[in-house]
Order: C-alpha cells, then structure tokens, then sequence
C-alpha cells in the first residue's frame, strides 16, 4: 500500500523533529510543532532572543545534513553569523542577534542552555510509558490536572473542558508571544532548495544569503521559511490564536496547501488513565497557573452565548461552581453516593430546575437502584447542560492518537534505516493534531462532488509525511454525545471509543477502516461511491461529507444503492 503515498496525497508534509540521543530511534513528533512546543516553554525565560532561538534551533534539519565522524551525525546550526544576521535582519533594532545565534548554535553543546533544558525536560525527552508523569503531576515545563471522570456526564464535561481549555491557552500563549516577541502566531513555511539537492548546510547558508532569504511578518504573525531538501513543493504550517484547524486547499492543484492549528491544542492534551480518571496538560508558558473553576466559568459563559434569551438568564443559575471542581477533582465529601456516576453526591432539592425529570423520567441504571436519589455537583451540571442543548442536540468528542497503520521510508538517509519510533507528551500531541486534522476535513464537505473526487483520497487513504517517512495514519475518537434532538443525548450515545467514524447504525472500528482502504488503493475510481455506501451502512454521525454521485459519476457509482 505504501507506495501509492504520494505528496500530493499527504494530509501534512513536514519533517521528523529528532532522535532520541540514547536509543537513535526517531521522536514521533514534526520538526515545526516540536520547535513550536520548545518555543512555548521557553517563554518562561522571558527573553526575546531564547524564544527566537528556540524557534530555529533547529532550522537547517529538513537539510539533512548526516556526516560520519566519531559517530553519525544530523547537523543543522550553522556557524557562519551571516546568515543569522541575513535571516533576522527585520529584528537588528530589537534583538541581540549574536546572542540568538550562539544560543541556537550551541545547544546541544552546553547543558546549561536554556533550550537545552527544555529539550531534556520531560515535555521533549521523556520516552512514554503509560502516564509519563507522577503525582504531583506539576514538572519543569509542563502543568496537569487529575480529574476523575466515571460515568458519561464526567465524560462529557472532560471534553467540553479541553474544548474550552484549548481556547483560553491559545489566547494566553498568543498573549505571551506578543509580551515577548511582538508577535501573535508563527508561520513556518517549507521551501525546496532548488534542483542541486545540496546535502550541506553550509552550501544552503549561502543559499539563503544570495537569494535574500528573511524572516518577516505578515501582520502580527511571524513567517520563518525552512529549507527542505525532500520538500518537491511549498507547504505551511501556522500556529494561531484561534479555536479550530483549518485546512487551506488548492482546488486547482487538487493539494493541500498548508494547516493552521489552534497554539492551545498544539500544546496541550489529555491522558485517560483507565475508566475512571484523566489528566488534562499544558505547556507552562510562564503565564499564572489556570484555574479549573476559571476555566468552567468560561465555559459556562461560551455555552450561554449559544443558547436563546430565555433559556440563557435561567441556564446554569442553581450551580455552585466550587463544589463542581471539589467533585472533578475528587475533594467533595458525603456519605450519599451519585446515581449516575457512584462518586459522593447530594440530595436533589425542590431548587433544582432540574428536580421534575431527576426524580420521575428516566435518566440512567443507577436510578432503578437508589430510592433517594442524589447526584454529585459535577453530574448535575453535565445534566443541565444536556438539558439546555436538548431542543438540538450536541456533538462532543475527544480526539485520540492516530494509528500509525504503515510507516514507509521514501528516501534512503542513514540514520533513519529503523521504522519504529519512541514518543514523548510533545509526540502524543501531534498524533492526535493528525487525528483532529483529519477530522476537521468534514468542514469541507460542501466541495465534496462530482467534480472534486479527488477530495475522497485523503478521507479513504489519510496518509502524512514526516521526511524521510510516509506514514499511513487511521485517525481515533471518543464520541461523549451524539446529536439527537429532544433525547438524553449524552446517556443515549453511550460512549463510543476510540472508534473512526460514530454511527447511528454501527461504529467504524479501527480494523474496518484499514480493509475498507485495501480495498480503495485498489480502486482508486470508486472513491467517491465508497464515501456514500460509509454514510449509508454506517449511518456516521459526523466526519464523512454528503456526497452526490447520482448524476455524472462512474458506472459502478451510479449502480450503488447506499
């Protein structure tokens, strides 16, 4: 199958960020998001030029520069001043450029350098076992925190925290770019070096000297351009303040351009730790720590915007939000026992809005098992939030890690001859940026027909490239709610886990997924009536588009039923 991945087929084209220096297998992990999670981290340095070093530390690695010397090596700083001076000549006024240049040069050199030990912090090197962390859960440059999650209404109000999360720490970390460097977001841009394939960065600095290369700014958003050996074309990804991906198109190359991705969720995560509990991180970016109850306050307050006059001045009015954030985190006592999710709970009293549905409908098991009935803080206000959303219903999910169904090496460079990888917090990251990535396609859904087919392969065969690997991914989600319209939409979905498509009918699993896209390298011409018999048998509830291949499609298409 590996050899139908193509650039132009890529979901993402970038590089792979490193070598772990004990084992020399690769970091799971793209160059610009690994530069971007260092970048992050080293705002608490509060300097302009270790940000700015951070964000080329290691800018001549797409090169791929690999001598033999005492021991193979990847080189990519370079010595000569003049290219930095080239590079950053927009910043000559504001930064020490000498100083930028001697800090990127020599970090892996001097393990008193400020990027150095972010990179040998836990963020960047700390190979992954399970949950790479202990309790406190606190380290040099990451934050967490421990909730417990039993019972679906825990469950959906993780993920409407990270969404929620995810937002305020695109706006914080955007606002400390700005404190430090000026600047909002960052755009790296891949840009083959021409026809030569130079192999040497030294012959790539004068490169970047004779044709003027520079690192400007497109308003408030500073653009680095990466030299890229393998790159056959231009590709971006930016980094922004904002709350979605988006994914920029070539209709006309039939290509993807390039990805913008959200700072907050290139730098944060969750760890489910068996069924019952969850971490929810972040990189420290020197900003005031986050408080949970904050961030619920927020929420609240996002989800009011959303809902009509009258249903927002009553909604959320009888929730005592400290006593929900004493339930998520497991500091709330009683000896009454919740009936959704059996942690401490209290009894439902006359002034719950909720009281008439909570005492006499049904609402889950547990209420056929208790006679006086309570529910914890954290339940009530899952409750009341579906209730409130019960006239439309809501989608909510949880992204998970992309399955690396296939890894292929497309060029031969000698220190990546191994196809197995280690991951750190920064890797588990950026597989699940492929998963949410390859979920915010459906957003495209309105150029998906007849005459856009080509959209099908990255839906039907979602592959990346990280040179020197292409990689056959199989993206994952937990789906928390589903929408169904004047029904219990979070108990009525149950939990549909790590599966690649949530359906009405049935969940595509994993496994189903990988032989439906056997069958699609085989048959390139069906992709668009394979997309159409998914809606039909699985019935998704989201990620596939609606696709018309009635009119004007091929004969096996138009035969198709679903």
């Amino acid at each position: 199958m590996g050899d139908n991945v193509t650039y132009d087929s890529a979901l993402v084209k970038g590089t792979i960020a490193r070598t772990d220096k004990y084992s020399g297998m690769p970091h799971l992990d793209e160059l610009t998001h690994h530069l971007i999670a260092v970048s992050i981290a080293s705002l608490k340095f509060d300097s302009p030029e270790v940000v700015m070093a951070a964000l080329i530390h290691d800018y001549f690695k797409p090169v791929f520069d690999i001598r033999v010397e005492k021991r193979t090596q990847w080189y990519h700083f370079i010595t000569d001043r003049d290219v930095y001076n080239q590079l950053l000549t927009e910043f000559s006024d504001s930064l020490d450029i000498s100083k930028v240049a001697s800090i990127s040069q020599w970090h892996h050199k001097n393990n008193s350098n400020e990027i150095s030990h972010v990179e040998n912090s836990e963020l960047i090197s700390a190979i992954e076992i399970g949950v790479p962390f202990d309790v406190p859960t606190n380290r040099s440059y990451t934050v967490a925190y421990n909730l417990k999650i039993p019972g679906k209404y825990r469950m959906f109000l993780l993920a409407l925290i990270k969404d929620q999360f995810t937002r305020i720490l695109s706006e914080k970390y955007s606002e400390r770019l700005q404190e430090v460097l000026g600047v909002k977001g960052i755009r790296y841009e891949y840009r083959p070096i021409g026809d030569n394939g130079s192999s040497k960065i030294e012959e790539v600095g004068e490169q970047i000297l004779r044709e003027d290369w520079k690192i400007t700014f497109d308003n408030d958003t500073l653009v680095i351009p990466l030299p890229s050996k393998f790159h056959t074309g231009p590709f971006y990804f930016e980094y922004y303040e904002g709350a979605d991906i988006v994914i920029d198109f070539d209709k006309k190359a039939k290509v993807i351009r390039g990805i913008k991705i959200p700072l907050g969720k290139a730098s944060s995560t969750v760890y489910l730790v068996g069924s019952r509990e969850a971490y929810l991180v972040y990189v420290d970016a020197g900003f005031e720590p986050l408080h949970l109850q904050e961030i619920i306050e927020e929420l609240l307050d996002y989800l009011r915007s959303s809902l009509s006059e009258k249903k927002r001045k009553a909604a959320f009015t009888g929730i005592e939000l400290d006593k929900v954030v004493n339930s998520l985190t497991g500091h709330f006592s009683s000896d009454r026992a919740c009936l959704f999710c059996g942690e401490p709970g209290e009894p439902i009293t006359d002034r719950d809005s909720t009281k008439s549905i909570l005492k006499n409908k049904f609402t889950d098991t547990w209420s056929f098992l208790s006679y006086e009935k309570a529910i914890c803080p954290a339940c009530k206000l899952g409750f009341e939030i579906e209730e409130n959303f019960r006239s439309r219903g809501l989608i909510q999910y949880l992204v998970h890690e992309a399955i690396i169904e296939e890894t292929k090496l497309l060029a031969s460079v000698p220190i990546f001859k191994q196809q197995t990888f280690v991951k750190s917090i920064s890797s588990k990251i950026w597989l699940e940026l492929i998963s949410d990535i390859y979920y915010s396609l459906h957003k495209e859904q309105d150029k998906m027909n007849k005459k856009n087919t080509w959209l099908a392969k990255f839906y039907l065969d979602p592959a990346v490239i990280v040179y020197p690997y292409a990689l056959r991914i199989i993206p994952q989600i937990s789906l928390v709610s589903s929408r169904y319209p004047q029904k219990k939409f979070v108990l009525q979905s149950g939990l549909h886990s790590n599966v690649v498509f949530p359906g009405n009918e049935k969940d595509m699993t994993p496994e189903e997924f990988a032989r439906l896209r056997k069958f699609y390298s085989s048959n390139l011409d069906l992709g668009m009536y394979l997309l159409k018999k998914i809606r039909s048998v699985y019935s998704p509830t989201f990620g596939i588009p609606k696709v018309d291949t009635q009119k004007g499609g091929g004969s096996r298409a138009r035969k198709g039923k679903g």
